[in-house]
């Protein structure tokens, strides 16, 4: 997985995910628009890298349903 991210300062600001002022954070941008120069705690923006990375897993096919095997297309 890839992903960019521009990092524009660090210092404190009112976080962008809890709404709390933050002493220790930085203002930053991700590519995909999700953030766009806003400023997050450090705890903030790992959360936030760690949700980007998961869902960025690919989802297994469904192989079985309640009422049987159903075919997977390859």
């Amino acid at each position: 997985m890839s992903l960019k991210v521009t990092i524009h300062s660090t210092g404190s600001g009112t976080d962008l995910l809890t709404g709390k002022d933050g002493k220790d954070g930085l203002t930053v941008t991700f590519d995909d628009g999700t953030v766009r120069e806003s400023f997050l705690s450090w705890a903030s923006f790992r959360q936030l890298l760690a949700l980007k990375n998961n869902q960025a897993k690919p989802a297994l096919p469904m192989a079985v349903a309640a009422n049987g095997p159903v075919p997977v297309a390859k």
